[in-house]
């Protein structure tokens, strides 16, 4: 394994940011740590970066026990939310640095940056001052600069949480080529659900400063651990006692199916091509419904009628958990 993690305990003062995690990277994967604000995924990647340090617990990189190195000697590349580049540098300064400070020969510097620079399409742009890019393109110059000095893992914490919709979705399809294209083991903080299962090859769930579940987005999604970790990583609504996804429900004007419970329509929402229906069921459950515009059209649903509600044939269903206390 590539990053091995064990028994990590970090507090900051009463507060427990990781609480004994034990979690295993595999080489050459990008992994995703997801979790909600404050769940410790940010403090863990400076842990393994070595920028902070563990109250117990330790990090071993490619096999090697890097829990007590500095992280100038943990050969990883580490890329911020906001770049953090250098404003008076040009862009193939900014890439270079790294290897500068290396003594690497010149022709070596330049031949490696002139590289860098095609891989992110950034090669017109080298002369350029970094407030002369786009966010867009000043986190892909962030990025050429952590990939410059070869890092055996890149370290990547929110890195497009700073720029809008439309751009963050074109640079996380454009990470995930560039992963493919560089094959270094890759690890990204994010709280961004549809990030994670768009990007990642594997997602750890981190929570309260615990491991949830680790897995590919796919078992995530289809098999969670929890009721925790199915509410986080898609919409969620009650039924029966259960925890479900909305486009995991069957809705009728009649009680066809075995089991089914029947509803008042409440609330007709359309967002675009899909429509979501409002149900208060007989047993007081409030039940989001999510199905086609064209579907909602063919049974005729309209708000204040009376409808039946079944889980689908094949639903991830988690049993609801109970109040404490």
């Amino acid at each position: 394994m590539s990053i091995d993690v064990s028994g990590l305990t970090k507090r900051f003062g009463d507060f427990v940011a990781l609480d004994d995690v034990t979690v295993s990277l595999p080489t050459g994967q990008l992994t995703a740590l997801l979790g909600p604000s404050g769940g410790g995924k940010s403090t863990l990647l400076r842990i393994i970066a070595g920028l902070d340090t563990a109250d117990a617990g330790s990090v071993s990189i490619e096999g090697v026990d890097a829990t007590r190195l500095p992280p100038q000697k943990r050969n990883v590349g580490f890329v911020f939310q906001h770049y953090a580049v250098f404003k008076h540098l040009s862009v193939a300064r900014n890439v270079a640095f790294g290897l500068e400070i290396r003594k690497r020969p010149k022709a070596e510097v330049a031949e490696r940056v002139d590289e860098l620079l095609k891989l992110v399409h950034l090669s017109q742009f080298a002369h350029r001052l970094p407030s002369q890019l786009s966010g867009g393109q000043r986190q892909r110059m962030a990025l050429a600069r952590a990939l410059a000095v070869e890092p055996k893992v890149l370290l990547l914490d929110e890195p497009f949480g700073a720029l809008d919709a439309k751009v963050r979705k074109e640079l996380r399809e454009w990470l995930r080529r560039l992963h493919d294209e560089v094959h270094v083991t890759t690890v990204f903080v994010t709280h961004d659900q549809e990030e994670a299962l768009e990007v990642a090859d594997e997602i750890v769930v981190i929570n309260e400063g615990r491991v949830e579940q680790v897995g590919t987005p796919d078992a995530l999604y289809d098999e969670p651990a929890n009721d925790f970790v199915m509410s986080f990583l898609g919409d969620v609504t009650s039924l029966g006692g259960a925890t479900l996804r909305p486009h995991d429900i069957e809705i009728a004007t009649a009680p066809h199916l075995p089991g089914s419970v029947e509803g008042e329509v409440s609330r007709l929402l359309r967002i675009g091509f899909e429509v979501r229906a409002s149900v208060l069921t007989v047993d007081g459950d409030d039940v989001t419904v999510v199905l086609t515009r064209t579907h909602a059209r063919s049974l005729g649903i309209e708000e204040g009628g009376t409808v039946w509600l079944t889980p689908s044939a094949g639903a991830v269903v988690v049993p609801r958990m109970k109040a404490v206390g």
